[in-house]
């Protein structure tokens, strides 16, 4: 997969790693999960074999190791005393001091929220993706990204909305029996947010006032203001 570089930010990480490329020092790029750190080494070192830290062991043959999650490792310092005399490329979720001891190079990759360019193309393939994979030519995303986790959040968030309307009312009914069928013993009243909260988000975001859902649902509006304030922290 190719890396995604439109943002200012991004490509500045992409072209250092570039120019650092041929230096004989370990390179760490760290970031939140999901902004791309895997991909973005793939695409300088193209013929690198990625290995986790469980697969490290200095047996292995190659000068050359791409580590993709040192962020796992309790002790790097020890993991890559183990590989002295190899070269280090690694990806780690997080930031430790003692990375700067082990990393000449230390490059971060910002999150998606901070790469807009990078948000808009991104959402932009997985659109088109979702299009091609549920054949929906028709398919337009509304939805506000999920960027929890980044691109992996955001891609799961188009796709579930991809499927969901790809569904048909007894598809729908099917999917809620079968996630209902774990919770009966919550009770009805307990359960019952389950079905008014996507209703009253669906009314609130096309009629936006209280007395036009009222109209559009046939209650009341003192029901109606109830509900939105009962579910106010869900819906908004």
């Amino acid at each position: 997969m190719e890396f995604v570089a439109r943002s200012p930010k991004s490509q500045k990480v992409l072209n250092t790693l570039r120019v650092s490329a041929n230096l004989p020092v370990n390179i760490l790029v760290w970031g939140e999960e999901g902004t791309g750190k895997r991909t973005l080494v793939e695409e300088v070192f193209k013929d690198l074999v990625p290995v986790s830290v469980d697969e490290v062991d200095g047996a292995l043959e190659g000068e050359l190791y791409h580590i993709y999650d040192l962020h796992r490792c309790g002790d790097p310092k020890r993991l890559l005393e183990r590989l002295n005399g190899k070269r280090i490329i690694a990806t780690a979720n997080d930031y430790r001091e003692v990375y700067e001891e082990l990393f000449p190079i230390i490059l971060h990759l910002p999150p998606l929220k901070e790469r807009p360019e990078d948000l808009e193309e991104l959402t932009r393939r997985y659109v088109q993706e979702a299009k091609r994979d549920f054949q929906l030519e028709d398919f337009v995303w509304e939805m506000e990204p999920d960027l929890s986790k980044n691109a992996i959040s955001l891609k799961r968030s188009i796709f579930t909305q991809a499927v969901l309307s790809s569904l048909k009312e007894e598809e729908l009914m099917q999917l809620l029996e079968r996630f209902l069928g774990e919770r009966l013993e919550e009770g009805y009243k307990q359960l019952l947010y389950l079905f008014e909260v996507p209703l009253f988000r669906a009314a609130k975001r096309r009629y936006r006032s209280t007395l036009a859902i009222s109209k559009a649902l046939q209650l009341n509006r003192a029901t109606v203001t109830n509900r939105l304030l009962r579910y106010k922290e869900l819906i908004e």
